[in-house]
């Protein structure tokens, strides 16, 4: 495949960006398979938000000790006697009286003469204090005594608390742990209180690491399918896909891709549930503090939600091209990088430099885009929530200063609007984040959903080795995007167990006609046969079982020379192997490199020679032990020496078998029992050496052309 890669052509590229709520449910479902470690760890850091919260809560008690005379039992009183009255208190400012500060239009206390504003003291003259956990603790319906009214005009009034609701009573039970009230008690008070905030914390950040653990293991375990997926539809995908999807785009999408997917999903389930959880409990405690600051709180989420959805739109698409960028830029530093010898050769490290530096600053305009939409949000977001707060503390100190709030309660709501903000703050990249992942799913979608070659022409006749022969009928075939066909109408039969041999210029189809025996290609007319069966009715494995292949390039893997020669096969006979390697002349060498049969040899066999490289991979082809044998000679860049031995083994190997060899060399093609002419996608010819060199001119062109270039080596 060419290494030049840059990026998919526009029949590939995704549609402009929005939102496409397809594809982000196809992104959740991949979590299906460990949906039971999802919900656990959701669960825990719902724990986590409600603990926190809890937490936060603990501010209250710890400024109203240390800011108010009224102390915290006294507070529970008046809390729990004002909701169990459905009305209002003011904070206590004298040990006489308490003041209404609000009281509903439907309450039983207007029609006894109560009115807000009004001081309530007790009818026994105790402090006021008393009065309140009288309020707060007597049993339902029982009337209390007390005197309401001003200073002056006090008159008798009967009250009937109401049941108390669960959560003050569970209140009231909290505050039975702590110490009686006393000047002396508050510091003691403070302790407790400071130790229950600790061990709260610490059972919240518990949670919240098992929830991320577990969120993060099942969303790696996603991942890890993802990839296995993926990687096996690539595998399976058609020749003619990989002509418009260049091999970096593809390995970006391995990598960037899979990466953006994961961040993704992280922020998900991740922030994009904690940070709600957190913000809704942290409303609900400032609801209970002051219902007001809520409501007001709530005209900053149209304008958030805005701003995320305007922001989002451009990073999905800025995020796309940057995705099509890190491909070029694997593409260009591929190519130079396996091309160096020729770059050093060349002096050409500027060139290449200059050459990578576009692409490289292709990507770097990308990513400084990206760059400013994220660092738009967290300093808008943030300049919003400081004008908010603001204006929440001006209007929060009026009320202060008009005693209708209390200096620990407006500290406490102080803490918590503040700590709201950190939860807004953080999910401002959610959304974000959430659009990239789209951005990658896409294009990886884009992969999952091609047709694979079964899915083109499944096949339905399992093939047994070759009895007949092969027959390429009236073929046609033009690659992807080309303007000319590499094959026209082209006819050949090959019988069982006949060698034949393919000759002519580049560029005019041997390679391609080949190709088309395993379907890597199908004929886009006519039709190749197996045994006088269409070879596009025949199962792939069953086609390709009955095939070796050494092609142009000796592919070899990075693994030991028994892992390559045994390639494909399982279980691995080392017996076999070791065989196959004399067979091919590759024994000679691989017991000279040091590990021999177990060495480990380099990416792309660089430590080997051309001429090691293909008596290798003939190797493979012998242990594999096929019926039909490709051999796309490429014997150019070797020398005279592994030539001979290359020629011997391939001799050897063919006899009994059906071969096709796609030749280079005059050399190679003397043993055929037939050689094919090939010019221009057509078979111009076809007979034995001596014919062909007295009739065809083309042919004895490249015989004589070849005589020179062998005398010259």
């Amino acid at each position: 495949m060419d290494p030049h890669i840059v990026s998919p052509d526009d029949s590939q590229r995704a549609p402009p960006a929005r939102f496409r709520s397809r594809e982000f449910w196809r992104l959740v479902a991949l979590t299906r398979p460990y949906r039971w470690s999802l919900i656990a760890g959701l669960v825990a850091t719902i724990a986590f938000a409600g603990l926190h919260t809890v937490g936060i809560s603990g501010a209250f008690p710890v400024f109203q000790v240390l800011l108010e005379k009224e102390d915290l039992h006294g507070w529970l009183n008046r809390a729990i006697a004002a909701h169990r009255l459905d009305v209002d208190f003011a904070p206590v400012t004298d040990a006489d009286f308490v003041r209404f500060l609000k009281i509903p239009h439907d309450s039983p206390l207007l029609v006894a003469g109560v009115r807000a504003g009004d001081d309530l003291r007790d009818a026994r003259d105790r402090p006021v204090q008393e009065l309140l956990r009288e309020l707060a603790e007597v049993d339902a319906e029982t009337p209390v005594n007390v005197l309401v009214g001003g200073a002056s005009a006090l008159r008798a009034v009967e009250l009937r608390p109401r049941p108390a609701e669960l959560h003050f009573r569970l209140l009231r039970w909290v505050g039975s742990a702590l110490p009686p009230d006393a000047p002396d008690t508050k510091l003691r008070t403070l302790i407790y209180i400071l130790m229950a905030l600790v061990t709260v914390a610490v059972a919240s950040n518990i949670f919240r690491y098992v929830g991320e653990t577990l969120i993060a293991r099942a969303i790696l375990r996603t991942l890890f399918d993802l990839r296995d997926r993926l990687y096996v539809r690539t595998l399976h995908l058609p020749m003619s896909y990989f002509s418009g999807a260049k091999t970096a785009d593809l390995v970006t999408r391995f990598v960037q891709d899979i990466q953006e997917i994961q961040r993704g999903l992280i922020t998900l389930f991740g922030k994009a549930v904690r940070e709600p959880m957190r913000g809704v409990f942290l409303i609900a405690l400032a609801f209970t503090l002051d219902w007001r600051v809520t409501l007001t709180m709530a005209g900053v989420v149209p304008l958030a939600v805005i701003l995320f959805w305007a922001v989002g739109r451009s990073v999905k698409n800025a995020n796309r091209k940057l995705l099509q960028a890190y491909g070029a830029m694997i593409g260009a530093l591929t190519a130079s990088l396996q091309s160096l010898r020729v770059v050093k050769t060349y002096t050409a490290e500027e060139h290449e430099r200059a050459r990578l530096d576009v692409v490289d600053r292709r990507m770097f305009e990308q990513q400084l885009h990206l760059a400013k939409l994220d660092a738009f949000l967290s300093p808008m977001m943030e300049t919003i929530a400081v004008l908010t707060g603001s204006l929440l503390t001006v209007w929060l100190a009026s009320l202060v200063l008009d005693h209708a709030l209390s200096t620990a309660k407006f500290a406490a709501l102080g803490v918590t609007l503040s700590m709201l903000f950190d939860p807004l703050r953080k999910l401002t990249d959610v959304y974000v984040r959430i659009q990239r992942s789209t951005a990658g799913a896409e294009r990886i979608f884009q992969v999952l959903d091609h047709p694979v070659e079964s899915d083109l022409a499944p096949g339905d006749v399992d093939v047994a080795p070759l009895e007949k022969g092969l027959d390429f009928l009236n073929v046609s075939f033009t690659y992807p995007g080309a303007t000319a066909p590499a094959l026209s109408d082209v006819t050949l039969s090959i019988r069982r167990g006949e060698t034949v041999a393919i000759v002519g210029p580049n560029g005019c189809g041997k390679t391609t006609l080949v190709s088309l025996l395993p379907r890597l290609f199908d004929p886009e007319k006519g039709e190749v046969r197996y045994d006088g069966v269409d070879i596009r009715r025949a199962t792939l494995n069953s086609l390709r079982r009955q095939i070796g292949f050494v092609g142009q390039d000796a592919v070899i893997f990075e693994g030991t020379p028994v892992e390559n020669i045994a390639y494909g096969a399982s279980p691995v006979d080392r017996g076999r192997a070791e065989d196959a390697a004399r067979r091919a002349y590759a024994d000679e060498f691989i017991r000279n490199i040091p590990g021999g049969y177990e060495a480990v040899l380099g990416e792309r066999g660089s430590t080997l020679s051309g001429g090691q490289r293909q008596r290798l991979a003939i190797a493979r082809a012998i242990y594999r032990d096929a019926p039909i044998l490709i051999f796309d000679e490429a014997t150019s860049q070797i020398d005279t020496e592994s030539e001979q031995k290359i020629q011997t083994a391939l001799r050897e190997f063919a006899k009994g078998r059906t071969t096709i060899i796609i030749a280079h060399r005059l050399s190679t093609i003397q043993f055929a029992d037939r050689i094919i002419v090939m010019d221009a996608g057509r078979i111009i010819d076809s007979s034995s050496h001596k014919e062909l060199f007295d009739r065809c001119p083309l042919y004895r062109t490249l015989c004589e052309t070849q005589f020179v270039n062998e005398r010259g080596d």
